[in-house]
């Protein structure tokens, strides 16, 4: 078992689990017609992203990459994903700068780990 709080007291951790319950919100408010396709992706990358860095925090350099890139990937997911529910009036521009913002925060301390 990892030390107590050892990766929950990162940052990047911490803002990945914002971000999660962010892109659960926004999908919840759905059209149910598109949920099933929006939900799949966007939640799926989101829990992708908080996993990958809890894993990856514990691991030598290079297999910490592996989990890095991983968690990286799935915020390009999440962001082309949830770009679209703007597109199509399913989201609002403030909804998805919220996604965005947390995105991008997440992004910066992946680099620093």
């Amino acid at each position: 078992m990892p030390k107590k709080n050892g990766y929950k007291s990162l940052e990047v951790y911490n803002l990945s689990k914002k971000l999660v319950i962010a892109c659960y919100e926004l999908t919840h408010e759905l059209p149910a017609e598109e949920k099933t396709n929006f939900i799949r992706y966007i939640r799926t990358a989101a829990l992708n992203l908080h996993v990958n860095v809890a894993q990856g925090v514990f691991l030598k350099s290079k297999k910490r990459k592996k989990f890095i890139r991983e968690a990286k990937n799935a915020l390009i997911i999440i962001d082309a994903a949830t770009e679209i529910l703007v597109d199509l009036h399913f989201a609002t521009q403030e909804q998805i700068d919220v996604i965005t913002a947390l995105s991008s925060s997440c992004y910066q301390s992946l680099d620093q780990l």
